[in-house]
């Protein structure tokens, strides 16, 4: 069975799609952890995925397309960054560049996708309910906005955080870091 990267390298638009869709708002949040705004940080993101497509041939593996995707957010970002601050005080961008903040901000992405899939695998009210509660929308709130009683709320954050737990208990030293 190929994978994706293989079907996206053979030109397959489908495949891109799909990744794009799995990996836009990823490198989206990527983005806006250096520039601060939206909208910028949404248009580098998708230049980024853009640069993936004219250059798929190049990537064996999604390993290296992430790698990829997150240097050409990064250099991205910081050019940015440099034309807006030309006149000011670069010592915020010097920090941006740095090693130990690229380190971090890849450590925080890579647990947010991590958690997000396994909310993503919850049944469908479990996840309703978790989603609303991280929020921070409170139990009688979301009994009130489902339209279920509040001890249904509770038991389902229950069992939803037992899942969880079961889940992530593989990935449990990369959630410690964060």
């Amino acid at each position: 069975m190929k994978n994706i990267i293989d079907e996206i390298k053979e030109g397959k638009k489908e495949s891109f799609k799909e990744f794009f869709e799995d990996f836009y708002p990823i490198l989206c949040s990527f983005a806006f952890r250096f520039l601060k705004t939206t909208d910028k940080s949404e248009d580098v993101a998708q230049e980024a995925l853009v640069k993936y497509w004219e250059r798929k041939e190049d990537f064996e593996d999604v390993k290296s397309v992430k790698n990829f995707l997150y240097v050409v957010v990064r250099n991205r970002c910081l050019t940015l960054l440099k034309q807006s601050k030309r006149n000011q005080d670069l010592s915020e961008i010097k920090t941006l560049e740095s090693e130990s903040f690229l380190k971090e901000t890849l450590l925080v992405q890579e647990t947010f996708n991590l958690v997000q899939k396994a909310i993503s695998g919850l049944p469908d009210r479990q996840r309703e309910i978790i989603e609303l509660a991280l929020k921070g929308v409170k139990n009688p709130e979301i009994a009130l906005q489902l339209n279920i009683t509040e001890n249904t709320v509770k038991t389902s954050k229950r069992n939803a955080f037992k899942k969880l737990r079961e889940f992530l208990k593989e990935h449990y030293y990369l959630l410690l870091f964060v």
